[in-house]
């Protein structure tokens, strides 16, 4: 992912250079200093140059800390490494030109201990510590504050939880003065709970565009694992899904992020997923230990206290389509289209859909339309000149029909055999299904010797994103 790590001075000198790849050309460094540091007008903290990209921040005492890239790497991914090795530098008292000068050994240690490769491993002040030769210079008591002093100012991709009670009559307590820092800074020592819960929602969201001839043009699923927990304690979580053995990370090669697609039938609706799913993108929260899932393929982390994201990731494979829309369109008269729309569910029949809406979009100058509908209610919104097809909710494996017939303004000079004809959209929201197929196949709590009693909730949540058919 980083290529190379450079720091500069203020007036542009460059102090330490730390190639984590193939080494780049030593125009490099002068590249950036022409082109940023030298360059009063320059605003952006990212700069890309052909395949090189130059990712920038400037630390309080006026260094900066420069990640080179020569991929279509992370950028968020690469700012947090940034921010966090700030925090690291300033930790061991190496936040100005001088200390840098002076122990730069100290600097190339702790750059080869949060860098294997170009894949930032281990940024927790806590662990680096105990790798490292050299202890930092602040007080054990102040290394889980120390992050939150330097970050203050800094827009987080990761932000800490607030506690949440709104969903549980349990409440927490805090105990005070630990007798020793938390390994984890994103969950501090002492925290107790009267009734220990644990909510794990899997929320979904399908985007399709489908052709005129009902091919499949695009098709895709963005997830997200959302987690609220309320345990006593330090736990340890682990749960795992039903994804294939080619997950891609952040920090994936560009050989694993390519995948072979030549499998779907693009003419045919996708049927559900049999046994694994394909993940791509997967994004986690600091607390997930990568070098764990990367080898037994289990997420285990020790969760914050509240509400937090723990992934994100995406799928374009194998989708569970959650509804089929047929439309056949054809013109009526001299301006007039009529609409024959069939609407049919392909979720199983005991889950049902909510707030399920069709979209159909109508000619320029339609003043009324002539409707009969089998199920729902059906209206045409003149504000947005389209028909709007509602169901409170819609049961799976059914189906209803829609005939309309579009009334045109009188003179109406509008050629409807020029009319692009946007696409009708679908809005939905079911409960309990998965339009990938994922599942979580198991979800354990431990917490040292300690006889867990505790509540587990998992819930699937798929909305619609962009669903969209052309006619």
């Amino acid at each position: 992912m980083i290529s190379a790590l450079f720091i500069y001075s203020l007036r542009g000198e460059l102090l330490i250079a730390k190639h984590a790849k193939s080494t780049p050309h030593k125009s490099m460094s002068e590249i950036f200093r022409i082109q940023v540091i030298n360059n009063l007008d320059v605003r952006s903290p990212v700069l890309t140059l052909g395949s090189t990209t130059f990712h920038h921040i400037k630390s309080n005492e006026n260094l900066w800390l420069v990640a080179i890239s020569r991929s279509n790497a992370d950028s968020a991914a690469i700012w947090e490494f940034l921010y966090k090795l700030n925090a690291l530098l300033s930790a061991y008292s190496l936040q100005t030109e001088e200390r840098l000068k002076e122990d730069f050994l100290v600097c190339y240690e702790l750059l080869d201990v949060v860098l294997e490769g170009g894949v930032p491993v281990e940024t927790e002040l806590a662990q680096v510590a105990a790798k490292m030769s050299v202890k930092p210079t602040v007080p054990l008591d102040k290394i889980n504050t120390i992050s939150d002093d330097l970050f203050s100012g800094a827009n987080r991709i990761f932000h800490r939880p607030k506690q949440d009670r709104s969903r549980s009559s349990g409440f927490s307590v805090r105990e005070q003065s630990p007798t020793k820092p938390s390994a984890y800074p994103w969950r501090p020592l002492g925290i107790r709970h009267k009734k220990n819960e644990i909510f794990l929602n899997v929320n979904e969201s399908i985007s399709i565009l489908v052709s005129r001839d009902g091919s499949i043009l695009r098709s895709y699923v963005d997830g997200m694992v959302d987690i609220t927990t309320r345990l006593s304690g330090m736990p340890l979580c682990r749960f795992g899904l039903n994804d294939s053995l080619s997950v891609d990370t952040p920090f994936a090669s560009e050989t694993e992020i390519n995948a072979s697609s030549n499998s779907r039938n693009k003419r045919a609706i996708p049927k559900a997923a049999a046994g694994s799913v394909f993940l791509e993108d997967c994004k986690f929260h600091p607390c997930v230990q990568l070098d764990k899932f990367d080898f037994d393929r289990v997420i285990t982390f020790v969760p914050p206290d509240g509400s937090f994201e723990l992934m994100r990731y995406h799928v374009r494979e194998n989708l569970n389509l959650p509804f089929k829309i047929t439309p056949i369109v054809t013109v009526a008269g001299k301006n007039s289209f009529e609409f024959r729309v069939t609407l049919k569910s392909l979720f199983p029949g005991k889950l049902t859909a909510k707030d399920v809406q069709l979209r159909i979009p109508l000619p320029p100058e339609t003043v009324d339309c002539e409707i009969s509908a089998s199920n729902g209610k059906c209206q045409f919104d003149r504000e947005e000149n389209a028909l709007l097809w509602k169901f409170s909710k819609y049961q799976g494996l059914t189906e209803n029909t829609l005939s309309a017939v579009t009334v045109p303004m009188r003179n109406s000079s509008v050629n409807v055999q020029q009319w692009p004809r946007p696409p009708m959209s679908l809005k939905f929201e079911i409960l309990m299904f998965s339009n990938s197929g994922l599942v979580v196949r198991f979800f354990n709590v431990a917490e040292g010797e300690r006889n867990y009693n505790l509540v587990k909730w998992i819930k699937y949540i798929s909305k619609s994103g962009a669903y969209e058919v052309r006619y």
